[in-house]
């Protein structure tokens, strides 16, 4: 792995609250920008998502206690909502978390290095938001049914599965209840975070064939994939897990869940995936993902943490 320039590493902290609670101008959101932060983030399927758990230390006590919860109530505290963003590998920055604050509260016990810890999962609002329900007479794809599910939880479907037919259709309660009830209709797999929602086809994750490679869908290419090699900031080796194969590289923020890996290494498993060239190239779907960062700390972590599944190409 090479390295020819000192990068910025920083993670920009934004809280959002209900009205008021940062001044009597009115203002609900506060951005914290450089403070020792530490996150941890967490991406998977739906319906467990994304995650985050968030350390700052070189804050305010005023702010701090405005931001603290007394208790971790969703539907109490619906509008709490916490976004991380950090520097991109193009030089700009990217959103890597976005979601419902569930715990929030300021940790006393390394005094006096004093911090604010908080929880957020990207389901929280989906589920705790009131929605009408959602229902058709006759037939409707189910890109359109998902469509109007995210509507309602303020979410941009991007659907990149097959023209599924529902019939009379009917889902109800909050807009995340509506997309659990929606997915087990069909088969569909989704990831939900950072505004959008996801939508594949199941067997671009769940499903392995016999050969134990994961069934690509054709567009699958090279060409779509993310590639992570040495000089792309693989750290080590690949290793087998019992979830596929799992690897750490640089903090990538185009890696999330279901992204297509293109791996290039020596030491990816024999047989798994596509090879050609001297050096074997395997096409992979990430599974889970986690991204772990630190700033204003030496030697802090800047890590992407993934499992991924191999993946096999066939007809659409």
């Amino acid at each position: 792995m090479s390295q020819t320039s000192l990068q910025n590493r920083a993670v920009d902290v934004t809280f959002r609250l209900l009205s008021q609670a940062f001044g009597p101008d009115g203002e609900d959101t506060v951005t914290l920008s450089g403070l020792r932060v530490h996150a941890e983030v967490t991406q998977a399927r739906f319906p467990t998502a994304e995650s985050a758990t968030v350390r700052v230390e070189g804050m305010t006590p005023d702010v701090m206690n405005r931001l603290s919860m007394a208790t971790p109530d969703p539907t109490r505290q619906s509008a709490s909502e916490l976004l991380l963003t950090a520097p991109d590998t193009a030089g700009g920055t990217a959103l890597i978390f976005q979601g419902g604050i569930t715990l929030a509260y300021v940790d006393y016990t390394s005094a006096p290095d004093v911090a604010f810890v908080a929880q957020a999962f990207s389901t929280v609002l989906p589920n705790a938001m009131p929605a009408s329900p959602t229902g058709y007479k006759g037939a409707v794809s189910a890109q359109q049914a998902l469509g109007g599910i995210a509507a309602k939880a303020g979410l941009t479907l991007r659907y990149h599965g097959p023209g599924l037919v529902l019939h009379d259709p009917y889902f109800h309660g909050s807009p995340g209840q509506q997309l659990s009830q929606c997915l087990d209709t069909v088969p569909l797999c989704a990831g939900l975070g950072r505004g959008d929602l996801s939508v594949w086809p199941a067997v671009f994750t769940g499903q392995i064939a016999a050969s134990g490679a994961e069934a690509c869908t054709a567009s699958a290419s090279s060409a779509q994939a993310v590639s992570v090699s040495a000089e792309t900031g693989l750290i080590g080796y690949p290793a087998w897990s019992a979830g596929g194969l799992a690897l750490r590289m640089l903090f990538n923020p185009r890696i999330s869940f279901n992204s297509l890996i293109a791996l290039h290494s020596r030491y990816q498993p024999a047989g798994w995936g596509q090879q050609s060239g001297p050096v074997p190239v395997g096409l992979w779907t990430a599974t889970q993902v986690r991204h772990t960062l630190q700033t204003e700390t030496p030697h802090g972590a800047w890590f992407t943490d993934l499992v991924a599944q191999p993946c096999r190409t066939v007809a659409a």
